[in-house]
């Protein structure tokens, strides 16, 4: 994955981009002050510990390292999702449950304001961005019976076997019997919640 990313940067003529693989579960290997921006993408329901009473406790750690790290004045961009988005992802209403348990993992904007707020970050402010990640494929149905599709988003990894077999033939349904109302449904909802949600916050 490192020398993949190393690749892209210099691809887009950015050499001097250096990789480091680690764990944000742990302090970061960095000194104080010295980061202009720090970028977290889609990554809050996977630093989630569901196993405890305090599932959010990793994220507060993550959220002070990052206030560490950074520059006074320094800028922290999280791309994440509300939970009325990830009811309104297309794949996601094919299975409730595994939607459910992904809601559980992620804070939604209210709680994670809190959060950022209190590991040191003020101006907190967020826009909601009707963009999809995936681009154009997001909008290329068929694509999730594709293994490679599937591996790009977290709540095909908790879906149950009966749920996700229920899904594929709902879906496949669907879009072979009614596929123009489940092509209008998919785009009213995300043009009405947003497919993702931006927030910025500054260090202090």
């Amino acid at each position: 994955k490192q020398w993949y990313q190393r690749r892209v940067a210099i691809t887009a003529g950015h050499a001097d981009v250096t990789t480091l693989a680690g764990s944000l579960l742990e302090d970061l290997p960095f000194g104080d002050n010295v980061f202009d921006v720090v970028v977290l993408n889609q990554v809050l329901p996977h630093i989630s510990d569901i196993r405890v009473h305090n599932k959010t406790k990793y994220i507060s750690q993550m959220l002070v390292e990052f206030s560490r790290i950074l520059k006074p004045g320094g800028v922290l961009s999280i791309n994440t999702c509300t939970h009325d988005q990830l009811s309104a992802v297309w794949y996601n209403n094919a299975m409730p449950e595994a939607c459910e348990m992904l809601k559980f993992r992620t804070p939604d904007i209210d709680e994670l304001k809190v959060l950022i707020e209190s590991s040191g970050f003020t101006d907190f402010s967020f826009t909601k961005d009707t963009q999809p990640l995936q681009g154009n494929n997001y909008w290329r149905y068929d694509l999730c019976f594709t293994e490679g599709y599937r591996s790009g988003d977290a709540i095909w990894s908790l879906v149950r076997d009966e749920e996700y077999a229920k899904a594929m033939m709902s879906m496949k349904y669907g879009l072979r019997e009614e596929r123009d109302t489940f092509d209008n449904m998919s785009r009213s909802a995300v043009e009405k919640t947003g497919h993702t949600t931006q927030i910025f916050c500054t260090t202090v």
